[in-house]
């Protein structure tokens, strides 16, 4: 016969004691340690963009050297760190490459600023996507206005992303690629500022202008604001007079817009710098462009006659802008190079006096510019322009693209730098009511030109 051994309350509380204290040395262990809590790219995503930075986000406020010195990245990457409260993020200097998986790790030992351990550490990878090419297009042959389309990789026809019945003006990108904002005119003459999604779904209007016509969007390089132009519009047509334009600012994270400045002032062509805490604009008055920190409100001018908007060199301690010149009793246009820091320019247009330079892009990784260049003299002229590259200062400057019956403007480099984007006028006619303009991409690894389409305006890269 078995006999039941009876256990007395003191003992059942001894164990229920022992249980308690080791979930709670077992909660203290955890909130003592340091945890990853957030990843972007999230592990395992086959679509990333080649501008996207990474961020890596902690459970607790790190000491950020403790960090930094485990990261790894393969394949290998230059790039700086930077730390937004409890979140890595690494900036690479330049575009990762398209169609890559990349790894990325953070090996244990780090500690917070508290002295907690990060006990173990984290990896993980993704695949970056091929950036595509965007543009202005007609719907159909002699449609009167353009819509947004899409480029088809295999050279077919592009896919329309866009119905407007006014057609669309301008557009921009998220730094990311993750969505577009684009300028959609209104039948009085306005125009309102449209989001969408890379792929053209979830189309809805971001910002409407009655009464006026919001113009030229450019997105902040953090992707938290637009910067556009407002004009008043007339009866039935927008007011394009850049004297009646006024930059003003949109915060997309609570909707709310206001002017750069708190007076009028006829300014246009809102252009970031690539860090993003500074404006250059065109302002049609003297001096002609001006550059504005939104931190200090420091504002710098210079003058320029020639008109057109300022471009910023990819670590924005410069830019360049085309300037109209007197040489020989004739008029030119040359490029000049400003630099911020010390308030100097310099002619970058070389030893040739007689030459119309115009349309600059400087390349993401800032060693070429490409230009727009006329030669006026008898013996080289040209009726359109044709694309040359040049170095910042102006040496090494080569042809790209020659051809006499060609006009190219509007370029606009992949952000890895290997292809340029390019519209093309065809002059073999002469001038036409409405000529043949065709979108190009030039390869500059296999060193040739291929169409994109054979009606459009405007590209611009989807990274």
């Amino acid at each position: 016969m078995l006999r039941k051994q009876r256990i007395f309350p003191a003992v059942w509380l001894v164990v229920v004691l022992i249980l308690m204290g080791i979930t709670a040395v077992a909660v203290v262990l955890s909130r003592a340690s340091v945890r990853v809590v957030e990843l972007s790219p999230e592990n395992g995503d086959g679509e990333v963009a080649i501008t996207a930075p990474i961020r890596v986000r902690f459970s607790h406020d790190m000491d950020s050297a403790s960090v930094e010195e485990r990261f790894g990245i393969e394949p290998e990457v230059a790039g700086d760190f930077f730390w937004e409260g409890k979140t890595l993020a690494f900036k690479p200097h330049s575009a990762l490459l398209p169609d890559t998986t990349y790894s990325v790790t953070i090996d244990d030992g780090a500690t917070s600023q508290r002295g907690r351990p990060l006990r173990e550490g984290t990896s993980f990878g993704f695949h970056t996507r091929v950036p595509q090419l965007l543009y202005l297009g007609r719907p159909y042959e002699g449609a009167d206005m353009r819509q947004l389309f899409l480029a088809s990789p295999d050279g077919g026809p592009g896919l329309q992303l866009t119905k407007d019945a006014g057609g669309v003006w301008d557009y921009t990108i998220h730094p990311e690629g993750q969505g577009i904002v684009y300028s959609a005119l209104r039948e009085d003459g306005g125009s309102d500022l449209w989001r969408m999604d890379r792929d053209g779904t979830d189309q809805r209007v971001l910002l409407a202008c009655p009464e006026a016509a919001c113009l030229n969007p450019a997105w902040s390089p953090d992707g938290q604001q637009i910067a556009y132009e407002r004009r008043d519009i007339w009866s039935d047509a927008p007011n394009l007079d850049p004297k009646a334009g006024r930059i003003w600012l949109l915060d997309l994270e609570e909707g709310k817009e206001r002017p750069l400045f708190d007076y009028d002032v006829p300014l246009h062509s809102p252009v970031w710098a690539p860090q993003g805490e500074r404006l250059a604009y065109v302002s049609p008055m003297l001096p002609g462009v001006e550059v504005f920190d939104l931190n200090t409100e420091d504002l710098q001018q210079f003058g320029n006659e020639w008109g057109a908007a300022p471009v910023w060199s990819p670590d924005g301690s410069q830019l360049i802008v085309p300037e109209l010149m007197l040489a020989d009793e004739a008029l030119v246009v040359r490029l000049v190079r400003i630099d911020l820091g010390k308030d100097e320019l310099l002619d970058i247009s070389g030893d040739d006096d007689l030459v119309k330079d115009a349309g600059p892009a400087w390349s993401p990784g800032g060693g070429w510019i490409a230009i727009g260049r006329q030669y006026l003299d008898e013996e080289r002229w040209t009726p359109g322009r044709q694309i040359w590259l040049t170095r910042p200062d102006g040496s090494e400057a080569y042809s790209l693209v020659s051809e006499p019956m060609g006009d190219h403007y509007a370029y606009a480099w992949r952000p890895d730098g290997a292809a340029v984007a390019y519209v093309r006028i065809d002059l073999s006619e002469g001038p036409q009511p409405v000529p043949d303009v065709s979108v190009w991409v030039f390869d500059l690894v296999e060193r040739e030109s291929k169409p994109v389409t054979d009606e459009g305006v405007l590209p611009k890269w989807l990274p």
